[in-house]
């Protein structure tokens, strides 16, 4: 008699956390399977959305943060500019890859309670800087209204980067809340990407150590 299957347990949530770039998702794709942890490709109206289907990145601890790993990955050229929106460790963290030849990215963390932190490592973001890169000026919105939703530090992280989303006239909202749909094609990293990374990173951190 045939053992019956046990249930498979639901995969762990990645969390919230979306990029929007430019280009095609098939350009996305490529660049996604040179990266660390798998993830969707979404076309939306005038952007790719991509979100994580996986929690972990493939790559050793303590570089497997899949949402940190995304959120820190630089763009690739013919993809900028790009917009990211993450909850990490309790915060709205936005990032923003302008237009040009080098990976320029520039952060905005936001705590509820606090406002809007000052990262030292971290080069700011200004929010003229994520009007322009949104298009969100042809809707009226200026980089004012940008800073006054940030003032605000009432509320959760994703519903602040949902008001955002909102104020900027920019898609995938659903994405950021819930994720892709089931089902949705994920794309995975290639085993030889992990391999380079994991051995560079044990390379720094043993030049650290010494």
């Amino acid at each position: 008699m045939a053992t019956p299957r046990r249930p498979r347990p639901p995969a762990p949530d990645p969390g919230h956390g979306l990029v929007l770039v430019r280009g095609q998702a098939q350009a996305s794709a490529r660049w996604l399977r040179r990266g660390l942890v798998a993830a969707a490709v979404v076309p939306l109206p005038g952007w790719t959305g991509v979100v994580l289907t996986e929690e972990r990145a493939r790559s050793q601890a303590p570089y497997d943060v899949g949402l940190e790993v995304l959120a820190a990955r630089p763009t690739p050229r013919g993809s900028r500019p790009s917009i990211g929106l993450f909850v990490l460790d309790g915060r709205a963290v936005v990032t923003v890859q302008p237009r040009g030849w080098r990976a320029d990215q520039r952060w905005l963390i936001w705590e509820p309670g606090v406002g809007v932190r000052r990262m030292p490592d971290l080069r700011v973001l200004p929010a003229a800087l994520i009007v322009q890169v949104s298009g969100a000026a042809r809707r009226g919105v200026s980089a004012a209204d940008v800073g006054a939703h940030f003032r605000e530090v009432d509320g959760i992280p994703l519903e602040r980067l949902v008001g955002l989303l909102r104020l900027l006239g920019l898609p995938g909202e659903d994405l950021l809340r819930h994720g892709p749909l089931a089902g949705a094609a994920t794309v995975e990293p290639s085993a030889q990407a992990v391999r380079v990374f994991d051995a560079l990173a044990a390379g720094e951190d043993m030049e650290e150590q010494s």
